[in-house]
């Protein structure tokens, strides 16, 4: 068992709390913009994104297990805000959350307590 989700689908900070998180955690929009103009960090993170599309099921829960479906919807919510709608993090939140944005992750954005 690992922490891989940490850093394959990074979150935006404050959402978690163990070292693991706050280590990978995007702590603004301008670092996720930056995460997804690197050829590597961004590219990998749409091709994985890409290969989410291409499996047989909608449940994310099915994919992850819990609680890293949450934590999927979260960094989903995240990059989708930082690049604009209608590329792949759009169709993830679509496909696997019927267009349901992460809450917490909006109101972090938002600067809501």
């Amino acid at each position: 068992r690992s922490h891989w989700m940490w850093y394959i689908f990074p979150q935006i900070h404050g959402l978690g709390f163990s070292r693991m998180s706050e280590y990978y955690a995007i702590r603004s929009m301008e670092e996720a913009r930056d995460f997804l103009h690197d050829p590597y960090l961004g590219g990998n993170l749409r091709k994985i994104s890409e290969a989410l599309m291409g499996l047989d099921t909608d449940d994310p829960h099915q994919v992850f297990g819990s609680p890293d479906d949450l934590k999927l919807l979260s960094c989903m919510t995240l990059f989708e805000e930082a690049e604009g709608r209608g590329g792949v993090f759009t169709r993830v939140i679509e496909k696997y959350y019927s267009g349901r944005r992460d809450r917490k992750t909006m109101e972090i954005l938002e600067g809501k307590p």
